[in-house]
């Protein structure tokens, strides 16, 4: 049976859009790690993690070609005043998921470009007809962004920074980077891989505090986060310590196949004279330089005074890109995320 898309597109015995079960997903994961765009946001051990702890469900969308899943796009769904329905490739710590595809086998960019465009507008049109609001961030790796723009959808451009884990790590950043390592140094400030939940959670506090916030995510969730994190083996926590072992700093790297991602970072504020916090990165640079990475994602580029920070270590900056559209009854939607 063909099945007759809004935009023409008709879906017969070559192509099929579909929501996976969660004995598929196993083929998503194996599309994941071979694409392009694929991360760890976009994997479904994460993604059923981040559901649970926030009283979403879990959606992939699968688009097969002659019965191979060759495309996809990760969502979490839910809904708000009870009746509203919503789509979000996003979760809290969760910077972006949504479109994943194959690797093209064709060098021919017109081909390409009809196969990308085909794949977006059908797995679009059933996201579309079930729900009032939509938002997709997509990783790095998606550039093109016209099948969106083109059939309505707003766009916004999001930043984070790659730092090259080539070379020798120290080459790589600022003179005022290097003095300040230096100095965390001379004050006996020590860095190792340990983990504990609990002081992280204490950390996050103390950081938020300073700016007069309230942490984004909740003790459950962060903790949750961490001991999933750590049992897994998709990441460690790192912390820095003054002589007499009082916590000073401490980050969550994470990873998958293609790098690894500066997940969380944490300080006492009382000791952000000491260096221990750019001491703290760049021990962890060189860590995973000897393990094999080739870059690290920091973060951080959508926030003044962490972009402050980052941009000393001399990264790059890149963008990536949002995708949000509503219907019906959209405007109450946009009440709640615009």
């Amino acid at each position: 049976m063909e099945k007759r898309f809004a935009n023409g597109l008709t879906m017969g015995s070559e192509y099929e859009v579909r929501i996976l079960s969660r004995d598929e997903y196993p083929l998503w994961d194996e599309l994941v790690i071979k694409s392009p765009q694929g991360t760890i946001f976009h994997l479904s051990k994460w993604i059923i993690k981040c559901a649970e702890l926030i009283s979403k469900n879990e959606i992939i969308y699968g688009f097969f070609k002659n019965g191979a899943l060759v495309a996809g796009c990760s969502i979490y769904s839910g809904k708000i005043l009870s009746f509203l329905s919503l789509a979000t490739s996003t979760a809290p710590m969760t910077p972006y998921g949504g479109y994943v595809f194959a690797p093209f086998e064709s060098s021919k960019v017109r081909e390409n470009e009809l196969q990308y465009k085909k794949v977006i507008s059908a797995i679009n049109s059933e996201i579309e007809r079930r729900y009032e609001y939509i938002n997709i961030v997509n990783s790095p790796e998606i550039r093109d962004i016209r099948p969106f723009s083109w059939n309505g959808w707003k766009t916004n451009i999001y930043y984070t920074y790659s730092f090259k884990l080539d070379n020798k790590v120290e080459d790589n950043v600022s003179r005022n980077v290097r003095r300040t390592v230096n100095k965390a140094k001379k004050l006996g400030i020590t860095v190792k891989k340990e983990c504990d939940p609990y002081l992280y959670y204490h950390l996050n506090c103390k950081t938020y505090e300073k700016q007069h916030l309230k942490s984004p995510v909740s003790k459950k969730f962060l903790i949750n986060m961490i001991d999933f994190i750590i049992s897994t083996n998709i990441g460690e926590m790192w912390i820095a310590r003054t002589p007499d072992g009082d916590p000073v700093a401490a980050e969550i790297i994470i990873w998958d196949n293609k790098c690894a991602h500066r997940w969380s970072a944490a300080s006492d504020p009382q000791f952000n004279d000491t260096g221990a916090i750019s001491f703290l990165l760049i021990e962890i640079f060189k860590d995973l330089q000897k393990r094999g990475f080739n870059k690290i994602n920091l973060m951080a580029g959508n926030t003044l005074h962490l972009t402050k920070f980052i941009s000393s270590f001399n990264p790059d900056l890149v963008p990536y890109y949002g995708l949000k559209i509503s219907y019906r009854i959209g405007k109450i939607c946009n009440l709640f995320f615009e």
